[in-house]
Parts: structure tokens; sequence; C-alpha cells
């Protein structure tokens, strides 16, 4: 197995996770933006206060987007499974 195949081979999985947790970080992150913006304006400063709502907000991204993550990493562990016997070592 040469170098540029292990290369490609560890670029397009990282590029694959990075999809696949980008809708889930980018809730919570939007999430504790709003949050915090509301705690600025209301004065609150409880650390805890975005917790729960980071947690619903990610969970409930991940039950609808999970359909389309388990299609893509299936077809990535198809794609590499099946070229498997093109891998020398």
């Amino acid at each position: 197995m040469g170098y540029d195949i292990v290369t490609n081979l560890g670029r397009e999985t990282v590029t694959l996770t990075l999809i696949l947790i980008a809708p889930l970080i980018g809730t919570a992150l939007v999430i504790g933006l709003i949050i915090g913006i509301f705690q600025a304006v209301t004065s609150i400063q409880e650390q805890t206060l975005t917790f729960l709502p980071k947690l619903l907000a990610v969970f409930g991204v991940f039950a609808l987007a999970l359909p389309w993550l388990l299609e893509r990493m299936s077809a990535f562990t198809t794609l590499l499974l099946g070229n498997l016997s093109s891998y020398t070592f």
C-alpha cells in the first residue's frame, strides 16, 4: 500500500467526519450563541442554563439527520470495503 493511498484514505475519512459532525456542532454553536445573548441581555449568570437547550437541540438535529448520516457512512464503508482487494501490502 503506497503512501498516496493511505493519505487519500485518511483525507477522505477526516473530510467525511467533518461533514458528519458539522450539523451537530453548528446547532450547538447557534443555540449557545442565542442563549449567551439572552443571558447578556437579562444579566442571568447561570452557567448550567445552556446545557439542556443545547442537549435537546443537538439530539433533535441528530434524530432528523440520522438517515442522512447513516447513508453517508454506509456509502463510505461500502466504497472502502469494495476497494479492499486493490490495497496491496
